[in-house]
């Protein structure tokens, strides 16, 4: 009836227990709020270069103001022959005036706002593939964390394994000592064995916790175990995320550079203004109404402003800082890149060999564990062969963890999101 209940107790567990899977990880990976702070990043860049490309457009504004005058001034200028003064005709000078009207203001060449305009739409762009970027790295992220926790899982599986079959060898043991069969030393030699695996248990238990904890901060979900992974694609060679973005840096520096040298250039603007003034004539006392409406052109050239000089040598050091980063980042990439691709290969070649070894490991132990059960064996010589398969899983596992690190590192050296690639 116990194991009955027992077993019951599994099946429900079992059913209540979160599947863990790692496609709906990806999905809501992207969705943390890490993620949404990039997109914003990647919108706010485009409203900075759409501000920049509204200094191109025209200017129109209303207007109105009231003057109080201590002595009659007039509405707008005017000709001798306006007014006839002794026919008694209003003369349009009031001491209080409104005026109204509507002002226009419209660039027609402005280096500097062009050079801007180029600037803005060249961190736009490089904001736009930052944020591809930051989903890429936090898939990557997810699948490294999800990597450590199937290696962790795994490997307490295999201890577990271990476990059993040293609890079953002191079992049968224990009946020897009892019987006199056996000295009681033997007894102690395994069941120290077992509290070292218990003790490594223990120690891993922690680093899942902790791994766990890691990987909901990474999705916001709550995980129960790790998800199963395979790779369903390759990682393809592509241009560096890095490189990319720093390219976009120095296209921006330079860009700086250019709008500090145009800002010595000419500008030219269109103006104009469409107004009405209203008073009461200071000789009649009448109402009084003139419109007075203009166009112009307008030129400025700067002839000195030391301000210039230093805005343009900034922007140079700012551009050369750039450039030498972009430089050393080119460096680092291809050393990198060239060394997860090896490190690859590597794995590949690891994993087939260490395969190799736990299938050997494991025929050994039943041969050691035959010869103990029949006293040809010391306790010693079978408790080796049942660490070395221990330490062989291990080692297999500890291939295939790093072979997924590797992996995500690929991913995030391109950019490139794994939500395709791993299922």
């Amino acid at each position: 009836m116990k194991k009955i209940i027992t077993c019951l107790f599994l099946v429900l567990a079992a059913a209540t227990a979160r599947a863990a899977d790692i496609g709906e990880m990806l999905a809501a990976a992207v969705r943390q709020p890490t993620v949404a702070a990039s997109d914003i990043a990647a919108r706010e860049a485009v409203l900075r270069k759409e501000a920049a490309d509204s200094a191109l457009y025209p200017k129109l504004n209303a207007w109105s103001r009231f003057e109080s005058f201590n002595s009659p001034t007039n509405l707008r200028p005017m000709a001798p022959t306006e007014v006839n003064v002794p026919a008694g005709e209003a003369i349009p000078f009031s001491r209080e005036i409104l005026r109204y009207g509507l002002s226009l203001e419209a660039p027609v060449y402005v280096g500097e706002i062009l050079a801007l305009r180029r600037k803005s739409a060249i961190l736009a762009d490089k904001a736009q593939i930052a944020h591809q970027g930051k989903i890429a790295g936090q898939e990557a992220a997810v699948v490294s964390a999800n990597s450590v926790l199937l290696y962790l899982a795994h490997l307490d599986q295999a201890i577990a394994a271990r476990l059993a079959s040293l609890e079953k060898t002191r079992d049968d043991l224990a009946v020897k000592v009892n019987s006199g069969r056996s000295p009681g030393a033997e007894l102690f030699k395994v069941e120290n064995s077992i509290n070292d695996l218990l003790v490594q248990r223990n120690d891993l238990a922690a680093r899942i916790v902790n791994t766990r904890r890691d990987l909901e901060h990474l999705t916001g979900l709550d995980i129960d175990a790790p998800a199963p992974m395979r790779m369903s694609g390759q990682i393809k060679k592509a241009p560096w995320l890095a490189e990319i973005l720093a390219e976009k840096d120095l296209a921006a520096a330079r860009a700086e550079v250019r709008r500090r040298k145009l800002a010595r250039y000419p500008k030219v603007a269109l103006y104009g203004t469409i107004s009405g003034n209203d008073g009461y004539a200071y000789n009649t006392d009448e109402h009084i109404f003139r419109a007075y409406n203009f166009a112009g052109i307008k030129v400025t050239l700067p002839l000195y402003d030391r301000g210039l000089k230093s805005d343009l040598a900034v922007a140079r050091a700012g551009e050369e800082k750039a450039a030498q980063k972009l430089a050393d980042l080119e460096a680092e990439l291809a050393a990198r890149e060239k060394a997860l691709w090896k490190n690859l290969e590597i794995l590949a070649r690891s994993r087939d060999l260490q395969k190799k070894s736990l299938a050997n490991a494991k025929r050994l132990l039943a041969i050691a564990k035959a010869s103990f059960d029949a006293g040809r064996t010391t306790t010693e010589e079978y408790l080796r062969y049942e660490s070395q398969v221990l330490a062989a899983r291990a080692a297999l596992l500890a291939t295939e963890n790093e072979t997924w690190q590797t992996r995500a590192r690929l991913a995030s050296l391109y950019g490139q999101a794994l939500d395709g690639i791993v299922r």
